[in-house]
């Protein structure tokens, strides 16, 4: 599980659109983390409940220091 998780992870810092886009609908030309989650927002695939609470989980500490963030 943990694996998955990191390969994922590692996927999704390499390839967004890819990972994301199995979710997601996304068109192609997105590349700025800040207009994917905007895209998400706008056509109503997240809410903004959730793009704070993802947010919330990438600035904890064990989180951060599990996937090496910063």
């Amino acid at each position: 599980m943990m694996n998955s998780l990191l390969n994922t992870f590692q996927l999704l810092k390499s390839d967004p659109i890819s990972v994301l886009s199995k979710r997601f609908n996304l068109p192609k030309d997105l590349k700025n983390p800040n207009d994917i989650i905007q895209h998400l927002l706008n056509t109503g695939q997240v809410s903004q409940e959730q793009v704070n609470q993802a947010m919330q989980l990438r600035n904890n500490p064990v989180i951060q220091q599990m996937f090496h963030l910063r």
